[in-house]
């Protein structure tokens, strides 16, 4: 799960590199990313 948080991180770096949408990158992207590693440290701790 850890591993698999680079995925979005990778998406939000071609949309900025594509001149798309910074609230694309920083809402979708960016929020998927953090709740993505929210999750897989919390599957660490448990």
């Amino acid at each position: 799960m850890l591993a698999a948080t680079g995925i979005p991180v990778g998406d939000a770096l071609i949309v900025l590199r594509s001149n798309g949408p910074k609230s694309a990158v920083y809402g979708i992207h960016g929020a998927t990313a953090a709740v993505m590693l929210a999750i897989s440290v919390l599957l660490l701790v448990a």
